[in-house]
């Protein structure tokens, strides 16, 4: 199985009550927080491990992958959506071959899903919202890391950055959308067959900070396709260690990025280590 929706929603998404992961990265006398995040959870994952909110609690500022009030907005939501909408005329039918548009035709039909609302949308789109629907149907309907410690950084009067703008976040969506519609959606109709056994297999990794067994169940699945790889990992892993590294830490703050983006040979944990940054999980402080 390829799991690439079922990546980006451990990137764009627990039966344990420890986590091991939040690191401190630290160099001399500077250091920040970093963690892996999971954008879609249960209310079973709640209230989420200690260490979290210690280090939010220990920065003056909290960094996201993008600013999710800016994504949500009505202006971010339209954008977004005029993106990823095909013209008029045209569908996600017209782009897959007969008995693939049959399989994703009949398992709408089956999970009651109106087949126009995801045919109007263009291939990585429309596969983000059948596996949105599927795990919130299987019980994630709570907020995601990220959207929680957003919320808990305004009450207390954080600041809060991102390391993408809105529209570099839209632009990892349109370049999976040109990676065409017969591999993304195929692997999508695969991924949901046992969508429940992989979430329930991702929310475990990422809570015990499993950095290997993230790497082992989802970052060598998404090797198989070097473009999206490229794409949803190493391009922006690049980026964003650039601008960590670079950043005057005068004062700590805490990064939460999707949980895939911290491991493998390319994660930022890796890449961190190459540049000299002691990485110690936070649970020895708690």
């Amino acid at each position: 199985m390829s799991r690439i929706f079922l990546s980006c929603i451990l990137l764009l998404l627990s039966s344990t009550v420890s986590a091991d992961g939040v690191w401190k990265i630290s160099k001399g006398k500077q250091h920040f927080y970093l963690a892996g995040s999971v954008h879609m959870l249960s209310a079973q994952d709640y209230p989420l491990p200690p260490e979290y909110l210690l280090a939010l609690q220990q920065s003056d500022s909290l960094v996201l992958e993008t600013d999710l009030e800016q994504l949500s907005s009505p202006s971010g939501i339209q954008q977004m959506i005029s993106l990823n909408s095909y013209p008029s005329g045209e569908n996600l039918l017209q782009h897959l071959s007969a008995p693939l548009a049959k399989q994703l035709a009949d398992y709408c039909r089956q999970h009651k899903i109106p087949l126009e609302q995801i045919t109007r949308f263009k291939p990585a789109f429309a596969a983000i919202m059948l596996t949105t629907t599927q795990l919130q149907a299987q019980g994630a309907n709570a907020p995601g890391v990220d959207a929680f410690l957003q919320d808990e950084a305004k009450k207390s009067g954080k600041k809060i950055a991102g390391l993408e703008t809105m529209q570099q976040h839209l632009d990892v969506i349109t370049e999976l959308n040109n990676s065409g519609a017969e591999t993304l959606i195929k692997s999508t109709m695969d991924d949901l067959k046992d969508s429940s056994e992989d979430f329930d297999a991702m929310r475990k990794a990422w809570r015990s900070g499993d950095l290997e067994q993230l790497d082992h169940l989802y970052l060598d699945d998404l090797k198989n396709y070097p473009a999206i790889y490229q794409t949803l990992i190493v391009k922006r892993n690049n980026a964003w260690v650039k601008q960590l590294v670079a950043e005057p830490k005068t004062k700590p703050f805490f990064v939460v990025v999707g949980a895939l983006h911290l491991a493998g040979d390319q994660g930022l944990i890796e890449q961190l280590t190459q540049q000299g940054y002691q990485i110690t999980p936070l649970k020895d402080k708690v």
